[in-house]
């Protein structure tokens, strides 16, 4: 383990787990379909912008728990805003733990968590109801069920430390603090799930476009830019 990591690491030590996943024992689920991330350019500055995590109108994305799973089997994430943000920084550090290595895993994760703050909130579209028997325990144990999954498949390769570490990571009280709080309900607005289905379409592929916006430059050119872009593909 490099230095980063070790220091890592012994931060991640510090924290109280506040749910128990041992990743060892954790059975693989089962992915299908396809996963399909959107960019939408916010600004004119490089690497600004927005990551939407859009349903496959060929092959949706859809996860299924281990037999014997009961509670929430079959996930299939909706439209989401997403930045593998429900993956506490400090665990971003390890190799394999950035927001895409492990982006199956993640949108399923991510999704959890949207659906469980807009029940916080008293929402009650179906979508999210049907997320709604998920308890915090459950997401860290999903979250080691998917890796494993990736695993298993080989769409990555196996870490020796980037799967229990995560796993330890999204049970800490961070996690547990973005799964109970309020007022962070934030669907995908109507003009963004606009922008993403036009880059999309019904056979997306990497750099698809839809629209454009103009801005000017820090040097006073005006510059015409897709506004949103496919940057991720993922088929299982």
């Amino acid at each position: 383990m490099n230095v980063k990591a070790s220091a890592a690491a012994l931060s991640l030590g510090l924290l109280s787990a506040c749910a128990n996943v041992n990743y060892e024992t954790t059975r693989a689920g089962t992915f299908q379909g396809d996963l399909v991330v959107v960019w939408l350019r916010d600004t004119g500055k490089a690497g600004d912008g927005t990551f939407i995590y859009v349903p496959s109108p060929r092959d949706p994305l859809t996860f299924t728990r281990p037999e014997g799973e009961t509670r929430v089997r079959v996930i299939a994430p909706e439209m989401m805003y997403t930045d593998g943000g429900s993956i506490p920084p400090i665990g971003r550090v390890f190799n394999g733990l950035t927001p895409w290595n492990y982006g199956p895993a993640y949108m399923i994760h991510d999704w959890l968590f949207a659906a469980r703050q807009c029940l916080n909130d008293g929402k009650t579209d179906e979508s999210y109801r049907k997320m709604e028997e998920a308890t915090f325990q459950d997401s860290a144990e999903i979250i080691a069920e998917a890796i494993k999954a990736l695993e298993v498949s080989k769409k990555v390769k196996k870490r020796d430390i980037s799967g229990p570490t995560v796993t330890y990571a999204v049970t800490s009280p961070f996690s547990l603090e973005r799964w109970k709080v309020k007022g962070a309900c934030n669907p995908v607005t109507a003009d963004d799930r606009k922008l993403a289905l036009r880059a999309i379409g019904f056979t997306p592929e990497i750099g698809d476009i839809a629209g454009f916006r103009t801005f000017t430059n820090e040097e006073g050119a005006v510059i015409s830019e897709p506004a949103a872009e496919v940057v991720a593909i993922f088929s299982f």
